[in-house]
């Protein structure tokens, strides 16, 4: 047992941080649904804002801010990786990173 943490030996510690125990995903599923006008059901993390939303660059801004409100943090424009934020996965992975940073 490791009498540190008070834990199996070979166990970790569950998870910690404001993203612990949420399902980032399915957040993010649900304001995309409700920015594009669907059901959450029509949306997986595979989704492609551009090719498969018809997102432009306005509904990406507004879905980006919609998501600070929600998760209360603010995106770093200068973070911004090219493909960041091409897929419901790619963008849930971004703001779980933000979350736990």
């Amino acid at each position: 047992m490791d009498a540190a943490q008070g834990l199996p030996d070979g166990a970790t510690s569950p998870a910690t941080g404001p993203a612990a125990g949420r399902d980032i995903t399915a957040d993010v599923i649900r304001s995309v649904a409700a920015l594009a006008k669907l059901s959450p059901r029509e949306i997986s993390g595979a989704t492609r804002f551009r090719q498969d939303l018809d997102f432009d660059s306005t509904n990406i801004l507004e879905l980006l801010m919609r998501l600070e409100v929600e998760f209360d943090i603010e995106f770093d424009p200068d973070t911004f990786g090219t493909g960041t934020f091409d897929t419901v996965d790619g963008l849930s992975a971004y703001v779980r990173e933000s979350l736990d940073g």
